[in-house]
């Protein structure tokens, strides 16, 4: 039944996430829309946005006391209930991040054939027969991403599914790890993560060889198709869906964040202001300053881990087939395997009386392994890293396949090691990307609540699971006020990631130019 709900849940959010984000994917790379920058500045915002906020925003909205509820009456039924309200917040969710992997696909796509295609027959049928066709093992590879990021989490599952009969597989773990099974727990779910990592497997291997020998197709800018008539309506389509991801979510969070009630004699009046919007939100630095630094603490040693393993993992894959073996299965468990069974790895693995034995400062004695899972940060570090890992190590796979052959060619020849012509060759070429990962991993492992939720040792407060807690509490002004504060922070986060990114753009966009003159 868990494995029947898991798929259901999955293929609800795909069906959510798929057309839409394949839509917004072909609005932003193969038309020229006015702010298409903007709106795509907006989707990258979103692609790292931690899902206990969109939670927030969305249940603010369409929850069982968001303002939609609220209006329409629909309190006992709210539209965000059951395995209803998590589809649809895992799908809403997903979209960004199918816009991507499409819009990396779309890029993969030989211009010359469109240009071909396009002096026989109009754009649209260019774009149906040529473009998609070629760009569909990117879509399957989105759908899969949405299916493994919607059954490893629990974020969502934990607040909807009260019915243990509509429990996922990884909501079952989470209940049944709590209840102190979690052998059995553990046993139950590795033959559905280990098929799903499987199956990511493959895909990941079948993109990586279309993308390699599509590499030259990669450099060419995508071609535009022409609007005709339909530049309004594809203008606004791209805007409402925009407004409809974003705006929606920050506007919900603003109303809840300045909700207050007025007494009028008798009666009670429910209203917002903007006063106690501001008080709330800037009340949040003070009242979770803890949280908050816990949180940074935890995901920086985690990114900084992160940029090390993909470091190695991408340039050794970048043309090795045997490394790149090794990649592919480090991603596809990553991507695949529930976060609370990687918390409970961590907790068999550290939770051992094992010599020598360290004095505290207080006098007593623990063993060294207690003392690192209990004293330190390491465990939610380590399950952080494995989080973030595989985003990083393809993002990094990919910048470091653009680098020229023949460069790093030269330099062998010219003696340098292997080692050093990454630190004097490759690293100079791609600083930008790879300070770019660094920010990525750093945005993931602070928002992420289910790798990390069992491991934080006491003492140790992270911002996810205060909000978690208070989500389950009913305090939601405060939540509100919170998520806001994290939006403004990814918000600069991913400012800095989308320049380097960009940066990076430019330059190698200006290398290939630079060669072609040459050539």
């Amino acid at each position: 039944m868990a494995l029947l709900n898991s798929a259901i849940l999955a293929t609800g959010s795909i069906a959510i996430a798929l057309p839409l984000g394949t839509l917004l994917a072909i609005l932003l790379t193969r038309y020229d829309l006015p702010g298409r920058r903007v709106a795509a500045a907006c989707l990258g915002m979103l692609l790292f946005l931690p899902l206990y906020v969109q939670l927030s925003g969305w249940d603010a909205a369409l929850g069982k006391l968001g303002w939609y509820s609220l209006v329409s009456s629909a309190l006992a039924e709210p539209f965000l209930a059951g395995m209803r309200g998590a589809i649809f917040v895992h799908g809403v969710a997903a979209i960004p991040w199918v816009a991507l992997i499409v819009g990396i696909g779309l890029a993969q796509v030989d211009p010359a054939q469109e240009e071909a295609a396009l002096l026989v027959v109009p754009p649209r049928v260019t774009l149906w027969r040529i473009t998609l066709r070629q760009t569909l093992p990117f879509i399957a590879a989105a759908a899969i991403w949405t299916a493994v990021s919607t059954t490893s989490d629990m974020t969502v599952t934990n607040i909807y599914l009260i019915d243990p009969r509509t429990w996922t597989y990884t909501e079952r773990f989470y209940m049944r790890f709590v209840a102190s099974e979690a052998g059995p727990a553990s046993v139950a779910v590795l033959p559905g993560a280990l098929g799903l990592s499987l199956i990511v497997g493959i895909t990941l291997w079948m993109v990586a060889r279309l993308t390699n020998r599509r590499n030259s197709a990669t450099v060419a800018r995508p071609l535009r198709f022409s609007t005709g008539g339909w530049r309004p309506m594809e203008s606004s389509t791209l805007w409402m869906l925009v407004i409809a991801l974003m705006g929606v979510p920050a506007a919900s969070l603003i109303t809840k964040a300045g909700f207050v009630v007025l007494h009028r004699g008798e009666h009670r009046v429910a209203s917002w202001s903007v006063l106690a919007c501001v008080r709330q939100i800037a009340s949040v630095p003070g009242h979770f300053g803890r949280e908050f630094g816990g949180t940074a603490v935890v995901a920086f040693g985690a990114a900084s881990l992160v940029l090390g393993i993909a470091c190695f993992l991408a340039w050794r894959a970048r043309r090795c087939p045997g490394w790149q073996a090794v990649a592919i299965t480090a991603v596809a468990l990553g991507l695949a395997i529930p976060g609370p069974l990687v918390g409970a790895a961590l907790i068999q693995m550290f939770n051992h009386d094992l010599p020598p034995e360290i004095t505290l400062s207080d006098g007593a004695r623990k063993s060294w392994l207690l003392v690192l899972y209990d004293e330190t940060p390491l465990a939610p570090i380590l399950a952080q890293t494995i989080r973030a890992l595989p985003l990083a190590t393809m993002l990094l796979w990919h910048s470091f396949s653009t680098l020229s052959d023949d460069v790093l060619a030269a330099a062998a020849l010219d003696g340098l090691s292997p080692r050093k012509v990454f630190w004097k060759i490759a690293v100079p070429q791609r600083w930008q990307a790879i300070g770019a990962t660094w920010i990525v991993a750093f945005a993931v492992a602070a928002g992420d609540l289910a790798w990390a939720h069992l491991v934080t040792p006491p003492g140790l407060d992270l911002l996810q699971r205060r909000v978690f807690g208070l989500v389950h509490s009913g305090v939601e002004e405060q939540v509100a006020a919170i998520s806001l504060v994290v939006m403004i922070a990814y918000g600069i986060l991913m400012a800095f990631a989308w320049l380097l990114f960009r940066f990076q753009t430019r330059a190698s966009t200006a290398a290939i130019e630079r060669v072609r003159q040459m050539a």
